[in-house]
């Protein structure tokens, strides 16, 4: 809800996180920050590259253990980034979530894309686009 596009150096100000960039990528061609919380603060940003094609989301919060549990579709499998545990899911996926109001929601990936999913420091991150395995585990032990 109420995403904005703001350069990267504001939202790297805007955000109730550290804005982490991947390396291997550079700078994205847009960044889009949502959910705002009292403060104003935005506890969601999109990093965008190749034109949206390849998208690198970070969410202030943890990925949740029975979640992440509950991923089994074919072609799910789980990876590690910088050693500790990811989940990459290769092609078009659902992605579940809680809402505010506690309803568990069920959407259609963004992309329809392989996807990599993995938690640091408090911040989950999530990678969506036309990346083998191997190269979307790069990107994400990229990030500085």
């Amino acid at each position: 809800p109420s995403q904005r596009s703001l350069p990267l150096d504001e939202a790297q100000r805007q955000v109730r996180f550290p804005l982490r960039v991947p390396a291997a990528l550079g700078t994205p061609d847009q960044v889009l920050v949502a959910d705002p919380d009292s403060t104003g603060a935005y506890r969601v940003a999109s990093l965008l590259y190749r034109g949206g094609a390849l998208r690198l989301e970070a969410f202030d919060g943890r990925a949740d253990p029975v979640y992440l549990k509950r991923i089994s579709a074919p072609g799910t499998e789980w990876v590690q980034v910088d050693g500790a545990f990811a989940v990459w899911v290769a092609g078009p996926h659902e992605l579940t979530y809680v809402d505010r109001t506690g309803v568990t929601r069920v959407e259609t990936a963004r992309l329809a894309a392989s996807t990599l999913i993995w938690e640091e420091a408090g911040v989950t991150y999530r990678l969506e686009g036309d990346l083998h395995r191997a190269e979307a585990i790069d990107v994400a032990a990229s990030l500085w």
